[in-house]
Protein backbone atom coordinates (compact mmCIF):
# COMPACT_ATOMS: atom_id res chain seq x y z
CA UNK A 1 0.00 0.00 0.00
CA UNK A 2 1.97 3.40 -1.19
CA UNK A 3 1.02 6.54 0.85
CA UNK A 4 0.26 9.59 -0.09
CA UNK A 5 2.46 12.66 0.71
CA UNK A 6 0.54 16.06 1.07
CA UNK A 7 1.24 19.49 -0.44
CA UNK A 8 1.85 21.08 3.01
CA UNK A 9 4.30 18.11 3.93
CA UNK A 10 8.05 19.73 3.74
CA UNK A 11 11.19 17.99 5.51
CA UNK A 12 13.60 20.07 7.87
CA UNK A 13 16.63 21.70 5.65
CA UNK A 14 18.78 20.36 8.33
CA UNK A 15 18.25 16.86 6.54
CA UNK A 16 20.99 15.70 3.93
CA UNK A 17 19.44 14.54 0.48
CA UNK A 18 19.90 11.02 1.40
CA UNK A 19 17.64 11.16 4.68
CA UNK A 20 15.11 12.86 3.10
CA UNK A 21 14.46 10.42 -0.08
CA UNK A 22 14.95 7.42 2.95
CA UNK A 23 11.91 9.29 4.59
CA UNK A 24 10.13 9.14 2.14
CA UNK A 25 10.66 5.60 0.60
CA UNK A 26 9.38 5.17 3.76
CA UNK A 27 6.32 7.33 3.88
CA UNK A 28 5.34 6.21 0.87
CA UNK A 29 6.10 2.24 1.46
CA UNK A 30 3.83 2.80 4.66
CA UNK A 31 7.29 1.46 7.04
CA UNK A 32 7.25 2.83 10.15
CA UNK A 33 10.51 4.92 10.70
CA UNK A 34 13.34 4.80 13.64
CA UNK A 35 15.02 7.74 14.25
CA UNK A 36 18.19 7.39 16.06
CA UNK A 37 21.45 9.61 16.03
CA UNK A 38 23.78 11.68 18.79
CA UNK A 39 22.80 12.45 22.16
CA UNK A 40 21.76 16.19 22.02
CA UNK A 41 19.70 18.53 20.54
CA UNK A 42 20.07 17.29 16.92
CA UNK A 43 16.11 17.10 15.77
CA UNK A 44 15.70 13.93 16.51
CA UNK A 45 12.23 14.90 18.63
CA UNK A 46 11.59 17.58 16.19
CA UNK A 47 11.71 15.01 13.25
CA UNK A 48 9.63 12.37 15.21
CA UNK A 49 7.19 15.04 16.10
CA UNK A 50 6.74 16.48 12.85
CA UNK A 51 6.21 12.78 11.32
CA UNK A 52 3.24 12.26 13.90
CA UNK A 53 1.82 14.92 13.63
CA UNK A 54 1.30 14.23 9.41
CA UNK A 55 -0.20 10.87 10.59
CA UNK A 56 3.34 8.71 10.13
CA UNK A 57 4.20 6.39 12.43
CA UNK A 58 7.77 7.54 13.79
CA UNK A 59 9.65 6.86 16.74
CA UNK A 60 12.78 7.32 18.58
CA UNK A 61 14.90 4.57 19.18
CA UNK A 62 14.74 5.39 23.23
CA UNK A 63 10.98 4.10 23.04
CA UNK A 64 11.78 1.36 21.72
CA UNK A 65 12.62 -2.36 22.88
CA UNK A 66 15.16 -3.91 20.61
CA UNK A 67 15.92 -7.48 20.23
CA UNK A 68 18.42 -9.14 19.07
CA UNK A 69 18.57 -12.98 17.94
CA UNK A 70 21.61 -14.25 16.93
CA UNK A 71 22.02 -17.72 17.60
CA UNK A 72 20.34 -20.34 14.88
CA UNK A 73 17.24 -22.19 15.88
CA UNK A 74 18.08 -26.01 16.21
CA UNK A 75 15.61 -28.64 14.85
CA UNK A 76 14.30 -26.56 11.15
Amino acid sequence: MRRRITSDFQLPDYLTEKQKDEIVHAIKTNKPILISGNQGPTGKTTLKNYLVKHGIQAFEKWECCEIELNRTREGR
